[in-house]
């Protein structure tokens, strides 16, 4: 069953962020067979104060998104991120089957 990573962050190096996160982050996403969905600074706020940036990833399942996040060789891309980003809330939530 399909698993997504949805994260809200407030990016406040966008240089960094563009040039060294995206490109690197990029070849580990392909490696779990990610799909991204959503990515960028285009929502509009429905309720509330959210951060600039909204990323929605789609994987094949839980499994496949826990080992993106925690492939040792992912460790000091993340880093890049959280030094560029501040604000994030991520969760990991499987996909929706109603009940019946």
């Amino acid at each position: 069953m399909a698993a997504y990573l949805v994260l809200m962050q407030e990016i406040d190096d966008v240089d960094r962020y563009r040039n060294e996160y995206v490109p690197a982050v990029m070849p580990f996403l392909q490696k779990y067979g990610a799909e991204m969905l959503v990515a960028g600074s285009d929502a509009k706020p429905a309720e509330g104060e959210p951060p600039n940036s909204t990323v929605v990833i789609r994987f094949a399942d839980t499994e496949a998104a826990w080992g993106f996040l925690n492939d040792p060789g992912y460790q000091p891309v993340k880093e890049i991120r959280l030094s560029t980003t501040s604000r994030a809330h991520m969760v990991i939530a499987p996909e929706f089957t109603p009940a019946g």
